[in-house]
């Protein structure tokens, strides 16, 4: 009777072992699981729309195209990339997405020799919005790099958080150090990181963020921004896992003690709490953001 008991528990020993070890994978992989913003997704379905082969990657990489004149003739005419036409209204740009041109500029575009197609057909409403939130947050990045490197003059004094002079002071400084090109522009995440546990740098909009700094912690965001490493994530049990990626990803953070001031510090803590608390942004967000900081008057709250 005993063997027959101790045959029993053993099996009920490696059941309980089994589900213990299906449980762990399962966590695994919920917690490996990808956290991507409209922008991110945008990106990634404009290579699989095809949008760069027309309109190229960027200024110096133009497309030739032609365009029909009233006598018949064709004239040369290069296809504009997708931040230098001037389209910086969500709507409008859904509207080119969707429909290849809007109703208004339908007849002057079926001129062109080679024509916007209309991807209503191909992508749902969501994934048009990820397309043109993708387009404005590149047009904000292509933006504003330009302001700063023409050398906006800095506020006096930090300004009060929350305020958009604020947003405007704290995100020259974030741009200046590299944290957009790292975080995705406005820390919307998705720059590729091979290695990394979730194979990507994370952003600043949702909870890998709140995961990596203790939920917001000041004093957690402090350390990341001092040493570009986490005090919280790198203990207890599952720390040594955390320190292993952390020293095997391809992309480290660096640590900017030295390279900020205090005050400095306790801006891009306060910024990177106020771009958590915004969450992921939409087109329209986007939109709203590019006037905002884009602007000449800083008067007014966002």
């Amino acid at each position: 009777m005993s063997d027959r008991r101790g045959a029993i528990s053993a099996r009920l020993l490696w059941v309980l072992g089994g589900l213990v070890l299906v449980a762990g994978a399962a966590a695994a992989v919920l917690e490996r699981r990808g956290e991507f913003s409209p922008a991110v997704r945008g990106e990634r379905l404009a290579s699989e729309a095809g949008c760069f082969a027309c309109h190229g990657t960027g200024e110096e990489n133009h497309r030739g195209n032609f365009r029909q004149l009233a006598s018949g003739a064709w004239r040369p005419k290069a296809i504009p990339t997708l931040w230098e036409n001037g389209l910086d209204r969500a709507e409008v740009l859904k509207d080119w997405i969707a429909n290849g041109a809007p109703a208004a500029e339908a007849e002057a575009h079926r001129r062109l020799f080679i024509q916007m197609p209309a991807y209503s057909g191909f992508y749902d409403a969501r994934q048009i919005d990820d397309l043109a939130a993708w387009i404005l947050a590149e047009q904000l990045g292509r933006t504003l790099l330009a302001t700063a490197s023409a050398g906006r003059e800095k506020p006096a004094a930090t300004p009060q958080p929350g305020t958009l002079e604020f947003r405007r002071a704290a995100d020259r400084l974030a741009r200046e150090h590299g944290c957009f090109s790292c975080h995705g522009e406005q820390g919307q995440g998705g720059v590729r990181n091979p290695a990394a546990f979730k194979g990507y740098i994370p952003g600043f909009f949702g909870r890998d963020f709140l995961a990596l700094t203790a939920g917001g912690d000041r004093d957690e965001i402090l350390h990341w921004i001092d040493t570009g490493r986490g005090r919280h994530i790198e203990s207890g049990w599952l720390g040594r896992l955390a320190k292993h990626f952390g020293d095997s990803q391809a992309i480290g953070m660096p640590g900017y003690r030295e390279r900020l001031t205090d005050a400095e510090k306790q801006m891009l803590v306060d910024y990177l709490l106020l771009l958590n608390a915004d969450g992921p942004l939409d087109a329209a967000a986007f939109e709203k953001r590019l006037r905002d900081l884009s602007a000449d008057d800083a008067s007014a709250d966002s």
